[in-house]
């Protein structure tokens, strides 16, 4: 789907209001983007069904093509709750770290400083689980896979997230945030976070965990900061054992 055809279905989604007409307005339409995800997460585009979709939501046919037309209106919205979500919860420390870009005229340790904290929300939310599971694979498949939900990911969290950090890790290298260089060295350290989710089992596995809650999360966290300090040319400070 090409961005005219996105922009026509924003205009036909308008005409289809979230609230009133079947029974639950907007909680109803929640609930078919919450069994969506599940669907589509276990089976992939191909594999779901808007059978599928309704039965798992509990809701008959014609109530999912009234909020959606269609199992790809259907995908779309799950991109956009997942995006919306997304922002709603690094949003704010982003903002904050623009901020203080702006104003602040940060020196090298507050730049640091606040790397450290966008990679803590970053592994709060990732590695500590309160987001679920069907989202990652959503996510995964459109890596593997990447249609117009892809886009909407990219457009509406990765490319701004992404901004942010390099703007902080360009500051460190003294380089511009457009850098390739800073690019690549912003994108390991993503990555770094990113694979104790996708690896979730394999990573507790190797480490002998039952999950990443409390203590063992604030280790991980810990070592992020080690990483991120030397992998930017700081000294590593010593850490406790959380494990």
């Amino acid at each position: 789907m090409n961005r005219a055809e996105l922009r026509s279905e924003d205009r036909r989604k308008r005409h289809h209001p979230v609230t009133g007409g079947y029974a639950r307005g907007r909680a109803t339409r929640a609930k078919i983007v919450g069994s969506a995800l599940e669907i589509f997460g276990a089976y992939g585009f191909d594999g779901a069904s808007t059978r599928m979709i309704a039965d798992k939501a509990r809701v008959n046919l014609p109530a999912l093509a009234y909020y959606f037309g269609d199992k790809r209106g259907v995908y779309r919205a799950c991109a956009e709750h997942i995006a919306a979500r997304l922002e709603a919860h690094l949003g704010p420390t982003v903002e904050r770290i623009r901020f203080a870009l702006a104003q602040e005229h940060p020196s090298r340790a507050r730049r640091l400083a606040l790397l450290q904290d966008f990679f803590d929300t970053f592994a709060d939310l990732l590695i500590g689980g309160r987001e679920p599971e069907a989202w990652v694979l959503f996510i995964i498949r459109e890596q593997a896979q990447p249609t117009a939900a892809f886009d909407i990911l990219f457009e509406h969290v990765m490319r701004r997230f992404a901004r942010t950090g390099a703007g902080l890790v360009g500051g460190l290298m003294e380089l511009p945030p457009d850098d390739p260089r800073v690019l690549a060295r912003t994108l390991m350290l993503f990555g770094g976070v990113l694979f104790f989710r996708t690896a979730r089992e394999a990573s507790l596995r190797v480490l002998g965990w039952r999950d990443f809650r409390g203590r063992r999360l604030s280790f991980l966290k810990d070592a992020l900061h080690d990483h991120v300090t030397a992998s930017l040319g700081g000294r590593i400070r010593s850490g406790e054992n959380h494990a």
